[in-house]
């Protein structure tokens, strides 16, 4: 379950960024999180809400954009979607090369940005 140790780093950032912006209490936190990192949102919050217990995150709700696996094809530029189980994907749409790209996008774990109520900056 590495879900906590990923949302135990979102709630000190949160944590810490709301408090040295004075605010009274964060509504939410928006999250762009990769296909390839394999999480379980419903876990996430219930591990977000009990890790950020008695502080100002304590309510706020998590809002997950997911990303799907891209790659850039090294051999045209192309970008297109890579679907991991399906090995048609695996194909360039561009040039036709089989298996010759690079990852481009589905590993993001990142905090996009924050709701908050009460901030003084």
């Amino acid at each position: 379950m590495h879900e906590m140790a990923l949302v135990h780093q979102v709630v000190d950032a949160v944590v810490e960024h709301a408090e040295g912006i004075g605010a009274k209490e964060v509504k939410a936190v928006h999250l762009t999180i990769g296909e390839g990192r394999d999480v379980v949102e419903d876990f996430m919050q219930g591990l977000f809400s009990f890790l950020a217990r008695d502080t100002v995150a304590e309510h706020a709700r998590l809002v997950v954009k997911r990303v799907p696996y891209t790659v850039r094809c090294n051999r045209c530029g192309c970008v297109f979607p890579l679907n991991v189980r399906d090995s048609s994907t695996w194909v360039c749409p561009d040039c036709g090369v089989e298996r010759d790209y690079r990852l481009n996008s589905g590993m993001e774990f990142m905090i996009d940005r924050m709701q908050v109520a009460g901030a003084v900056a």
